[in-house]
């Protein structure tokens, strides 16, 4: 969808009005996550900009937000989760966050999982899906993005996000192919992803250093401060 804004302004000294065109594109932007911090990890500065820039984003998570680890220690309860996840998606600027419900560890592709992504992408007429790696080795990602593939498939523009340690330990390499510069939105991402403590208090300090020397190495190799990158599947070309 293409809107032409006209901004005008009155010149009372000399009685006349100027003003300028502007072209909004209202793109309609899917970031999906299998659990709640995913998004913010992957792509969290990428979809602060698409919202900055005025697009609709929406964040879809597959997973219920607690988190039992197989001894039965709880992590993170279903409550908390919802909180943080909550926090974050508005501090990214999402217009909606969406969880599926799925029980955590046990995301199905199936045609279940298919359908309700598919009823998201149609209800909010998507024109691009972030999702996780393909090769990505925690099976909730890799199903996910598997059903996303599936639900996607009329959807002109895919982009695979980079996986984070561990789960990007494959027997594959991510292919960086295509590059966003966040500078601008680096520190909402990061704002972001603090709303999910009980992961940073799982992973400790370091968790957010590691997040951060990505984005800076990433940065690096395009000449910028800060920058997210992904894996295509598909991309429509403007011209």
């Amino acid at each position: 969808m293409v809107v032409l804004v006209y901004i005008g302004v009155w010149d009372f000294n000399k009685n006349i009005e100027f003003g300028i065109l502007i072209k909004m594109t209202g793109k309609n932007v899917l970031a999906v996550g299998a659990h709640a911090d995913d998004v913010e990890i992957g792509c969290g500065g990428t979809v602060a900009l698409h919202a900055r820039n005025g697009d609709n984003v929406i964040i879809l998570i597959m997973a219920e937000s607690s988190y039992t680890y197989y001894d039965g220690t709880v992590l993170r309860s279903k409550e908390e989760g919802e909180i943080e996840e909550r926090n974050a998606a508005g501090i990214l600027g999402a217009k909606e966050l969406i969880n599926l419900g799925f029980k955590t560890k046990e995301v199905p592709y199936s045609a279940e999982a298919i359908e309700a992504i598919n009823e998201v992408i149609d209800k909010y007429n998507i024109d691009i899906i972030y999702t996780h790696w393909y090769h990505d080795t925690h099976q909730d990602h890799k199903r996910t993005t598997q059903s996303v593939l599936a639900a996607g498939r009329y959807v002109k523009n895919i982009l695979m996000y980079e996986p984070e340690y561990p789960a990007g330990r494959s027997y594959l390499g991510f292919r960086n192919q295509y590059y966003v510069d966040i500078t601008s939105t680096f520190h909402i991402k990061m704002e972001a992803l603090k709303q999910h403590r009980s992961q940073v208090k799982k992973y400790g300090k370091d968790f957010l250093e590691a997040v951060e020397a990505r984005a800076r190495h990433r940065g690096y190799e395009i000449g910028s401060r800060y920058a997210e990158c992904f894996e295509v599947v598909r991309l429509m070309g403007e011209i």
